[in-house]
């Protein structure tokens, strides 16, 4: 599983191209997409704890068709119709889950944007409660997401599993100063595609997720060397 892909790989990996940020259980699949970006000026208040691989995710505003102003208004638990927007399917998903209706949480896949057409597959989380409150920040009622990881769908390896798990716990800010430095390629070969975000000392010995020092970008080839490597 590639670390560091394009949008354009989202949506070869999804099948269709993906308009919105919120996606519950978009082309019948039995699991929701989440898009996301923690990067300065982004447009909604996502945050990722890279100490409990908590993510929170803030649900999305009125349309501009709605409201000339969308960060004035509360953020919409139905349509004008009455119908659930995607807020509303997410919200309702997690409640249903924390009143014990649902025996599971809602599976969810999430992106985070690094920048400009440069993304990180975060892989798999569930939706295990939500809240729908007034924040002093925004001054409005806005969805609140929380979100834990779970490990895979189930088609990695341990081995892979392992290997996505210290990728996810490195914090976005890390991920984007580490593309920009290596300038998104391989450290040993220069090669730009299959590439990953690698601990320099293995996090399982130690080596920090949240220092770019321990950090690099290598290759499927390098970075499958290096794990045997150290095995």
């Amino acid at each position: 599983m590639r670390d560091i892909i394009s949008y354009t790989d989202v949506v070869q990996n999804e099948g269709f191209n993906i308009q919105h940020g919120m996606n519950f259980r978009p082309q019948g699949k039995p699991y929701s997409i989440l898009l996301m970006s923690v990067r300065k000026g982004a447009p909604y208040n996502d945050s990722f704890d890279a100490q409990t691989n908590t993510l929170l995710y803030e649900g999305h505003d009125v349309n501009r068709n709605e409201s000339d102003s969308p960060k004035s208004v509360d953020q919409p638990m139905t349509s004008r119709t009455g119908a659930l927007t995607r807020n509303g399917r997410f919200y309702k998903a997690a409640k249903d889950y924390q009143n014990k209706k649902t025996a599971n949480p809602e599976k969810v896949r999430i992106y985070d944007k690094i920048g400009s057409n440069i993304w990180s597959d975060r892989g798999w989380f569930k939706l295990v409660s939500a809240d729908y409150v007034f924040t002093e920040q925004e001054k409005r009622k806005v969805f609140q997401y929380r979100l834990e990881p779970t490990n895979s769908d189930g088609s990695m390896s341990p081995a892979e599993v392992e290997e996505f798990e210290f990728s996810r716990r490195i914090p976005t800010e890390i991920k984007r100063e580490v593309y920009k430095r290596d300038e998104g390629k391989c450290v040993h070969c220069g090669s730009s595609e299959n590439l990953h975000f690698d601990h320099i000392l293995p996090w399982s010995k130690g080596g920090s997720s949240t220092d770019a020092k321990n950090v690099q970008i290598l290759c499927g080839k390098h970075n499958i060397s290096k794990s045997d490597k150290i095995q």
